[in-house]
Formats: structure tokens, C-alpha cells, sequence
């Protein structure tokens, strides 16, 4: 057990780099293309056709992306007013539970978009006439990137409690 748990734990770290330097870089792009659209529309007065439609598309990927950095770094908010008033081990069950309900959660909605994938194959945004599909593959890749999180927090939290009834 503690050598899934080192594993799971040091990709779903690998994985929040990446995702932590992605995040930058898709916020810098996006504050990049926001300022030199306003540019061009005010000072130019020739507006980029794109920019809004590029804006859009990046601000889903920011939001679901950074979604999962927040949540590997346990900055979601959460109750604490529950969590004070239990033990130690009830702290840990209720922390567990909710695991094993986001696990649920974004397994559900990983199965689900897959089946949504050839709809949004047909569709295409109305400016640069992308398909939807590599839009809306933000879905499946950060539910799968939420249920590695999920998983490795669960195999350390079991990790932890089978360390506490060894004493």
C-alpha cells in the first residue's frame, strides 16, 4: 500500500506542475490577447475578428485546469465549523467520504464526456470554425487529472490511519 501510495502521490505531483505552469502560461496568453484586442479596437480601430472567441476558449481551460490545482493544493473552500468539533479519526472518515464523493463525481462526468465526444466532433465555433471536440476536451482531461488527485489523497489518507493503528 505505501508504494501505490508514493506512486500516485508523486504523478498527481508531476501532474500539478504541469498544470500549475500550464495555468501561467493559458492566464498570460489570455491577459495578453484581452490587452492587445482592447488595443486594437480602441486606439486601431480594427478590432482582431478572433480574439473573442480565442478569449473564451482559454478562460474554460484556465477555469478547469486551475479547478484542479486548487483542489491538489486544498484551497477549496470547505466547512471547518464540522470539522473541529470531530475526532481526529472522524475528521479522517468525513475527509474520506468526500474523497470517495468527488472520486464518484468525476468518474461519472470522465464516462459522460466521452459520450459527448462525437456530438461536439460535428460542431464548430462560429468564428475560427474550431471543432467543439478539442474545445470541450478540457472535460475528460481534468476529470481524469481530479480522479489521480482523488485517488492519491485517498491512498495516503488510508496510508496515514494504517500508521496511526500500528502504534
Amino acid at each position: 500500500m505505501r508504494q501505490i501510495a508514493r506512486f500516485l502521490n508523486s504523478l498527481s505531483d508531476a501532474t500539478n506542475r504541469i498544470m500549475e505552469l500550464l495555468v501561467v502560461l493559458l492566464l498570460l496568453s489570455l491577459s495578453i490577447l484581452m490587452v492587445v484586442g482592447v488595443f486594437f479596437r480602441y486606439v486601431l480601430n480594427n478590432s482582431i475578428y478572433w480574439s473573442g472567441e480565442v478569449s473564451c476558449i482559454l478562460l474554460v481551460f484556465v477555469s478547469f485546469f486551475a479547478s484542479t490545482v486548487a483542489y491538489k493544493r486544498g484551497a477549496h473552500i470547505g466547512i471547518d465549523v464540522f470539522m473541529r468539533r470531530l475526532t481526529e479519526n472522524g475528521r479522517m472518515y468525513l475527509h474520506l467520504a468526500i474523497t470517495v464523493s468527488f472520486l464518484g463525481f468525476w468518474l461519472l462526468v470522465l464516462l459522460e464526456s466521452f459520450k459527448l465526444m462525437p456530438m461536439f466532433m460535428i460542431q464548430r465555433t462560429a468564428t475560427l470554425e474550431i471543432r467543439y471536440a478539442y474545445v470541450f476536451a478540457v472535460v475528460p482531461v481534468s476529470a481524469a487529472i481530479w480522479i489521480l488527485h482523488s485517488l492519491a489523497d485517498i491512498a495516503s489518507t488510508l496510508q496515514k490511519k494504517k500508521k496511526g493503528t500500528d502504534k
